[in-house]
């Protein structure tokens, strides 16, 4: 075998200084030796060539020798034994290397390749603004089965994508919509311009003239909404959340807006709780969306009409309503008046608002895990069909 040529390489060219003797006359003068106390180790060759080694040690009882044992043995047993150890470690080696091999395998299988597959999905995403552009959106692999922490990071890279593709969605909407917005007052200006060159008379000239007012106004109120709107969403991340009470705000907001609908003839009613509440929150981004919420209320009434802005608490969430008793909202524009650029107004308010207000306030609110909604204000048994008392905004936030 491999351990028995080893074995002959080892020994080529060592003296053989083994004594050739009977085994048994070797464990006879082995035993003699031990008797004087000390341990004997002798080994000797046979007639045949054999090698024998013989042990001998004395055994003694309170210092005194009661007997010798001695144990012979042939150095082809002891081969046996240490070549029969080697095999058993040589062949856990073997099995030691083909189960790591297998192990490899295996996870390059379960893990490397997956990984490598999210890696090419987010390289290719990274790599969308060179020359090799792919035709169709990054895909992410779904390893949403798996129970582990890839298929954990497969469901968060896909709701980072999609995510993102909303957001990049909604930014191409938004220059589409504001494109439109800014074509209408464009083209009453470049009308109006273009009529002032033949106009004659005063009177239409002054007409002309406040158009041309008019619609710059417009631009200028426009692209300022358009602005702020754009930037909110950087700075809603931006700004330090802090703690702050909310009625306290609305309080104070209230007393500065109930001089402006006193001037239009319009009664504000403020109905707050006496005990403090207090959320987390951008308290001027809030406070942002109830001035909205108001003076859009005012603008909508009338001399001898009402504005109601009460509160409330609802267990881990506060109610704030802001109420009218204007002309309402249509039915058809209740699912609408939070999308940008719309506007439902009389048509002498034409042009003074850009139809962002109610959208930002939407935008603000959500971001604070918050709702909002309108609805018209009825009798608890009126015929829905029937007009409506008034206007309510409800906004929702987390306490």
């Amino acid at each position: 075998g491999v351990w028995n040529v080893v074995t002959v390489l080892f020994r080529q060219g060592r003296a053989d200084r083994t004594e050739t003797i009977d085994p048994a006359d070797n464990a006879r003068a082995a035993f003699e030796g031990a008797r004087g106390g000390e341990v004997v180790t002798r080994s000797t060759r046979n007639g045949e060539g054999s090698i024998y080694f013989t042990v001998a040690t004395p055994i003694e009882v309170a210092g005194d020798l009661v007997g010798v044992v001695a144990i012979t043995s042939n150095s082809q047993e002891i081969d046996r034994l240490v070549r029969y150890e080697r095999e058993q470690i040589l062949q856990m080696f073997t099995l030691a290397v083909i189960l790591s091999i297998s192990l490899s395998l295996m996870l390059a299988s379960t893990i490397s390749n997956p990984l490598s597959d999210l890696a090419a999905a987010a390289e290719m995403g990274r790599d969308r603004d060179t020359r090799r552009v792919a035709p169709s959106r990054v895909r992410i692999p779904d390893l949403a089965a798996r129970p582990d922490e890839i298929g954990r990071l497969s469901v968060a890279m896909r709701g980072m994508v999609s995510a993102l593709y909303d957001r990049i969605d909604a930014n191409e909407q938004f220059a589409a919509d504001v494109a439109h917005e800014i074509k209408n007052p464009l083209a009453s200006l470049r009308s109006a311009v273009g009529s002032l060159r033949f106009v004659k008379k005063d009177e239409h000239r002054d007409k002309l003239l406040d158009v041309i007012e008019h619609d710059v106004r417009r631009l200028d109120r426009l692209v300022s909404d358009i602005s702020n709107a754009s930037r909110l969403d950087s700075e809603l991340v931006k700004e330090e959340e802090e703690e702050f009470n909310l009625l306290k705000t609305l309080s104070n907001l209230c007393q500065y807006l109930s001089q402006q609908a006193g001037e239009k003839g319009v009664d504000f009613i403020i109905d707050l709780p006496s005990d403090a509440i207090s959320i987390h929150g951008l308290e001027a981004r809030l406070a942002q969306v109830f001035v909205n919420l108001v003076t859009n209320a005012i603008s909508f009434c009338e001399d001898g009409d009402a504005v109601r802005v009460w509160a409330r608490r609802r267990e881990n969430r506060v109610l704030i309503v802001v109420e009218d008793t204007g002309p309402g909202i249509p039915e058809q524009a209740l699912t609408k008046v939070f999308k940008r650029f719309y506007s439902e107004r009389p048509q002498a308010d034409f042009g003074k608002h850009s139809g962002l207000g109610l959208a930002i306030s939407k935008q603000i609110v959500e971001a604070h895990g918050g709702v909002i909604w309108a609805e018209n204000i009825r009798p608890t048994a009126a015929d829905p069909t029937s007009e409506p008392l008034g206007a309510r905004f409800v906004v929702g936030l987390p306490v």
